[in-house]
């Protein structure tokens, strides 16, 4: 995708808002996705948004809000233009090496949980917290290894959309840790392997 391309498909995602649930289904909060909505139109364009903050962002819920689907698609596509303008603007810029060196920390990283055994990858939730279970979470870490090993196929799209049943105090993953890795097996998929 060109610089032209990217342009267009960020000015297009912007454009418009997607689209509400019935009133008797919950979706996300429409003040919460109109304010976020908002704020990338005014700064996407002159590049002050950054893909990690669309990562990052997150909504309240409602009756009759946003739907929850059709807004985290648009989310994901906006990320994923953000941080190949982010890899291009940077070795366009003749940052290569940083740009390298960025891939390779994250790299390892991702990989460095990867190496602790099935069971033990991540903190265990606390007291009757709720947290993932972790044999679907291990699961998923499998795959990004086979990935990183040549193996496998995956795609951002792929880890964005794994859902993991949930699981109650010492029995369960703790989430934070959990999502936050996850992000960072997304940044390494849409940024450094496209």
């Amino acid at each position: 995708m060109s610089a032209t391309t990217r342009a267009e498909a960020l000015a297009d995602l912007l454009a418009g808002r997607p689209p509400r649930v019935p009133r008797l289904r919950r979706g996300y909060r429409l003040q919460d996705v109109d304010a976020f909505w908002d704020h990338a139109a005014r700064t996407a364009a002159p590049g002050r948004l950054t893909s990690a903050q669309v990562r990052a962002v997150g909504f309240g819920a409602q009756f009759g809000g946003y739907d929850t689907a059709a807004t985290d698609d648009a989310l994901a596509r906006l990320e994923d233009v953000l941080a190949l303008r982010e890899r291009d603007r940077a070795l366009a810029g003749g940052h290569e090496r940083r740009w390298a060196e960025r891939a390779a920390g994250l790299s390892a990283a991702v990989r460095g949980r990867l190496g602790e055994p099935a069971g033990e990858r991540f903190p265990r939730a606390s007291g009757l917290r709720r947290g993932y279970r972790p044999a679907d979470v291990d699961a998923l870490c499998d795959l990004v290894a086979e990935h990183l090993d040549g193996g496998t196929r995956l795609a951002a799209e792929d880890v964005r959309a794994a859902l993991f049943r949930p699981a109650r105090g010492r029995r369960g993953y703790r989430e934070a840790p959990v999502d936050a890795w996850f992000d960072r097996v997304v940044e390494l998929l849409v940024a450094f392997e496209r």
